[in-house]
């Protein structure tokens, strides 16, 4: 029995205390709170935000004698009743400085600029306006002349001051409210200057990279990502203050306007990005449709944001721009696209960061937290995410250009093989017509033995020394057709040469003996061809390019083209010990060398201009000792 009543004791004993608890903590949720402080130094600041209340303004506006006397309003941000469609906001601040002195200090509002901002002092018993901020404001309106909005405040020693702030911002962005010294406010502005110079020098960098690459590779995505990482950054210049600063400070409309802009910009330069990335228009059609359908929305979803200032503008189409992400990653992995990994890394990094934790942060959920933060963060996580996906884009450009040029090259081979073959069976077929003009010829001459032979038969028998001079004179008509066909056909016939190959094949051919000798080999070809012998202009050019490596030491040769009025000039230029003026005409004769030390026969000039005189071109040496010389060959218009 005893037990029995010390147990219902115990029961409405606990129910009691958990009613007074009940009771307790809502006249503590009630009561307005009291940030008192006592001195605060300058290395340390104070976050105000726990100890406001609030309270969303409807359609009938307070002043702040109304707001003032209508305490009830105003709830503590736990309770606050968040109305997103709110004309207007309210927060109220009771400040109590402890100190025995007069304190000075600046309240941080956490936000660059405000579409309107009032700050009342309550001193005595009547609000005094301390600052009013309209759309239209100047950067000069502004108390402080900072790149983030501060305002300061001045309290006696022992005084009580209560603050009001009637404010609108933009995308409903929540003042973090922190109250520091001057010093350490100015401390704090410095503090971020550097830490956004890191976020802005590296997507600078990132922005060079992607141009640099567009000027060498021509892809689009490179100059979509560079254009999206100069749109990134003047987001954040603007949400962080500068432009606003040092860009347009007397223009404060324009300023009000810019969030939205840029934002639009920042999604279409992604869209666009992703678009050239994966080459949508060519190989996904569908996704293609889908995105150039987001990017027609987006300026009409702008007119609308500026004309009627809807705060779902910015995450309605942030949304919207996940879902387009979510899908095409989805789709791209399925078809295992090989940069699907990195861009659907860095798309949800960055929608992680900039619509969850952001928005979290603007509702309150995530307190004693900095919103702008989370845009910087994002948008750096998604530019790096999608440099490793262009890295990767190069990386991929350059191998398919390697295979490309292995391709090329084996092609190039095979078709040197054919025409090695074609020229030694064509050099094969000339040697036997020579042996056969040559056995010709030899049986021509007893036949003309023959032919004088007969004259002496013709007293005694004319009828047949007729018929002997005929078989005489079809032979030999015979044998001179046979002579004159082999006469022709070892005598080349002029072809089409192109210039670009021949002189492309000579520099592969000549690119490791000048690499050898650390020589540089350049080649500046043209697009021109001539009617000329291959077989003739290669071996001329070939004595000119085997001279030049042989005897230049340190250097470079080239090997080009230039055109003149009389025709075609192939010049060979290298830098090494020159020819005098008296040696020239001597280099040119048959077993002469102009180093004796070299390897060589001394027989390459003479071949040179021997063969120029059989083909009539023009061989030129122009030189300077210890210069370098110059070999060219004009081909003369006839032959062009």
């Amino acid at each position: 029995m005893f037990a029995r009543v010390l147990a219902c004791c115990r029961v409405w004993l606990s129910g009691r205390l958990f009613g007074l608890g009940l009771l307790f903590w809502h006249v503590v949720a009630l009561a307005q709170p009291l940030a008192q402080i006592d001195r605060l130094p300058d290395t340390q600041s104070l976050a105000l935000r726990g100890f406001a209340t609030y309270y969303d303004e409807g359609e009938a506006s307070l002043s702040a004698a109304q707001a003032w006397a209508s305490p009830q309003l105003f709830r503590p941000a736990a309770e606050r009743a968040h109305r997103p469609d709110a004309a207007m906001r309210w927060l109220r601040l009771d400040l109590h400085n402890r100190a025995a002195v007069q304190q000075n200090w600046v309240l941080d509002l956490g936000v660059p600029d405000a579409e309107h901002l009032e700050v009342f002092v309550i001193q005595g018993a009547a609000p005094q306006s301390l600052l009013r901020l309209d759309f239209a404001a100047p950067y000069s309106a502004r108390p402080l002349a900072t790149r983030m909005l501060g305002v300061p405040l001045q309290l006696a020693a022992d005084e009580r001051q209560s603050v009001l702030i009637r404010y609108r911002t933009h995308g409903d962005t929540p003042l973090s409210l922190a109250l520091m010294s001057p010093a350490r406010f100015l401390q704090a502005q410095a503090d971020g200057n550097l830490l956004n110079g890191l976020v802005f020098g590296l997507l600078t960098a990132l922005c060079v990279f992607a141009l640099l690459q567009y000027a060498t590779a021509g892809e689009r995505a490179f100059l979509a990502y560079a254009f999206m990482s100069l749109m990134m950054m003047a987001f954040m210049a603007q949400f962080e203050g500068y432009n606003f600063a040092w860009l347009w400070p007397q223009q404060g409309v324009w300023n009000q306007y810019a969030p939205a802009v840029f934002l639009v910009l920042i999604q279409a330069a992604q869209a666009l990005f992703a678009m050239a990335l994966f080459d949508m228009r060519r190989r996904y059609p569908r996704l293609f449709a889908a995105y150039l359908i987001y990017l027609l929305a987006l300026p009409l979803a702008l007119v609308v944001y500026l004309l009627f200032r809807v705060n779902w503008f910015a995450p309605l189409f942030g949304a919207a721009y996940l879902v387009l992400v979510l899908w095409t990653s989805v789709f791209l992995l399925r078809q295992r696209a090989p940069l699907a990994g990195p861009f659907f890394a860095g798309a949800m990094l960055n929608a992680f960061f900039t619509n969850i934790l952001f928005a979290l942060s603007i509702f309150g959920w995530l307190p004693d937290t900095q919103p702008f933060v989370f845009p910087k963060i994002g948008y750096l996580c998604e530019a790096l995410c999608f440099a490793v996906a262009l890295a990767r884009q190069l990386q991929n450009l350059r191998t398919q250009l390697e295979d490309g040029l292995r391709r090329h090259l084996a092609e190039a081979e095979q078709l040197a093989r054919v025409e090695g073959e074609k020229l030694r069976v064509l050099l094969e077929t000339q040697q036997r017509q020579l042996q056969l003009a040559s056995a010709g010829h030899d049986l021509s001459q007893p036949l003309a033995s023959i032919r004088l032979a007969l004259s002496s038969l013709r007293a005694g028998n004319e009828a047949t020394a007729q018929h002997i001079d005929k078989a005489l004179d079809y032979t030999e008509t015979l044998l001179g057709s046979l002579i004159d066909d082999a006469r022709r056909s070892h005598a080349e016939s002029p072809t089409r040469v192109q210039l670009d190959d021949l002189l492309f094949e000579l520099q592969q051919h000549y690119q490791a003996a000048a690499q050898a000798k650390g020589l540089r080999l350049h080649c500046r070809p043209c697009a021109r061809e001539l009617e000329t012998s291959v077989l003739l202009l290669r071996r001329i050019l070939d004595n000119l390019l085997s001279n030049a490596i042989r005897y230049t030491a340190r250097g470079r040769i080239l090997i080009g083209v230039r055109y003149r009025r009389q025709g075609v000039l192939i010049e060979v230029r290298d830098t090494g010990p020159g020819i005098a003026a008296g040696e020239r005409e001597r280099l040119l004769a048959p077993f002469v060398r102009g180093d004796r030390s070299a390897p060589g026969q001394g027989l390459g000039l003479h071949i040179v201009r021997t063969l120029c005189e059989q083909a009539g071109y023009r061989l030129a040496i122009h030189s300077l000792p210890g210069k370098g010389s110059c070999f060219s060959v004009l081909i003369p218009v006839a032959s062009a």
